[in-house]
This record gives C-alpha cells, structure tokens and sequence, in this order.
C-alpha cells in the first residue's frame, strides 16, 4: 500500500524541557502509516532553518519519500507547547509559515500513483480538494471543525475524521450519518480517552483507548488515523485494525514528541511573530 501525507508540518517547541520535534498532522500521517507498513510519501514545504532540517531529518530517517518536499527561504512554521500534570498538551501560541503550499500540475500527476492521500484542515488546500480526489482516495482530518465548515468538502472525501470529545452519543451519530449521506466511506471519530468510533463499509465498531502511561498525548490521534487506514487497507478486519490503531497511539503517549528525533531548541527567529 502506497500513502503519502500532504500539506501541514510543524516544529513543536517543548518549553517545559527545551526540546523541540518534528510534527503536523499530515507529515504524522506518513510517518505513522510507514511505521504501520505502507510505502509512504510526504508532499509539502519546510523553511530552510535548522527545524526545518529536523524535520527533513527525520523524515527521512523513518524511511518517508521526501522527494517532492519544496524548501522555502524562510523559517519553518512552529508551534509552542507545554505539558500539565495529567500529559495533556496545550498550545501556548504559534507562529503560521511565510508560505502556503499550492499543488501543481507535476505535484498532481505524481500522486495519481497513490493508493490513499491524507491531509487536514490545517494544511489549507481545501479548495484544492476536487483536484486531490482526482488522483487517489483522499483522507481528512477535519480535526474539531464544526459541521458547517465540513459539509461542503465531505463530497470529495473518502475517510473523513472527527475529533468530538465530550459529544453525546447522539450527536455523534448524527454526524456519522451526514458523512456517509455525502459519499464518505469511512468515518472516524476520535473521543480522547473515550476511544474511538468507527464506520467502516456498513460495519460500527467502538475502540476504547488502551492504558498507557502518558507522558505526552501529541500525535496519539495521528497514529490512530494512520494505523487503522493501512491496516484496512491491507484488508485487515475491522476489529483488528482498529487495535492495532488503539495500540499505536497508546504507545505515542508514552514519550515526547509524536514520534521522537527531538533536539534542543534553537532560539525563535525574530521575523516570526507568535500567535496565541
């Protein structure tokens, strides 16, 4: 199976420990299926600052085909993080990339290749969608986008993720239901430590999250997404590939980091301004 990741990728910076890791959640996404045992890709641009070769970096080190990945003259897009006593993650502020990725004509002929695309709502190629569906199954991270911004995309759309903490069985339901009204073949929707519900060809299955000692939650959900899509995609049952996903991102939790390679960090660059 053939994945590539388009769109997004960060540096996390770890203020609590001055470490700082690649990330985002399209780069995760190749990452994650590669460790999961697709062939997988990563289509998107970096700066050309010292995060920015940590990201390459590490890319490159997990075996994910870089070669269609373009360097900007600038500083790579980065998020600041730090960790309360539970390892819950939040965000203290982030500064957006001097640069928005926008897929050509060559990027376009080159994903035909793919048997699954994935990207979300933080890469901004929403009206790029038809173009994406175009070459090969699209995946999409719509994150906790509520379902007016996500109802005229899930046309294009054969994996669609939700992220719904807290939401009433209900709701949830609802939900699942306007996504396969829309066309979409497999839905997801990820609840933190409730689990994950997941409709899948006319099957439901509910994955409660297994323990694990958390240290840091970032990328958990990423590697649930790409673990349970390679894996049904390798015809994996549902069942199965739905623990295995719970098992990956289990794992994620147990360290900094979504999936390591973390260096010190080097100080802000001073044309970026952070925002909350």
């Amino acid at each position: 199976m053939r994945i590539c990741g388009v769109g997004d990728n960060v540096i996390d910076r770890y203020l609590h420990c001055d470490r700082m890791f690649a990330g985002g959640n399209a780069l995760n996404f190749a990452v994650f299926g590669r460790m999961a045992g697709a062939e997988a890709a990563y289509l998107g641009i970096t700066g050309n600052d010292i995060p920015a070769g940590v990201i390459r970096y590490a890319l490159c080190s997990e075996a994910v085909d870089i070669s269609r990945v373009r360097v900007n003259d600038s500083f790579n897009a980065l998020s600041q993080i730090d960790i309360d006593a539970e390892g819950n993650r939040f965000f203290v502020g982030a500064v957006p990339p001097p640069y928005q990725l926008r897929l050509s004509e060559e990027d376009l002929a080159w994903l035909q290749g793919f048997d699954l695309l994935h990207t979300s709502d933080y890469s901004g190629l929403e009206t790029q969608l038809p173009e994406l569906a175009a070459c090969a199954p699209l995946s999409f991270d719509f994150g906790s986008r509520d379902d007016a911004w996500a109802e005229p995309l899930l046309r294009w759309v054969q994996v669609a993720t939700f992220s719904r903490s807290g939401s009433a069985p209900q709701e949830v339901a609802q939900l699942i239901e306007k996504a396969h009204a829309a066309g979409v073949v497999t839905v997801l929707v990820t609840q933190g430590a409730d689990g994950a519900l997941i409709s899948h060809r006319g099957e439901r299955y509910r994955q409660p999250a297994l323990p694990t000692q958390i240290v840091d939650s970032l990328g958990a959900g990423d590697a649930f997404i790409a673990t349970l899509l390679v894996k049904l995609g390798q015809g994996v049952a549902l069942a199965d590939a739905a623990h295995s996903a719970a098992h990956a991102s289990a794992r994620v939790c147990e360290r900094l980091g979504a999936f390591g390679y973390g260096v010190p960090l080097t100080p802000l660059p001073p044309e970026a301004k952070q925002q909350p």
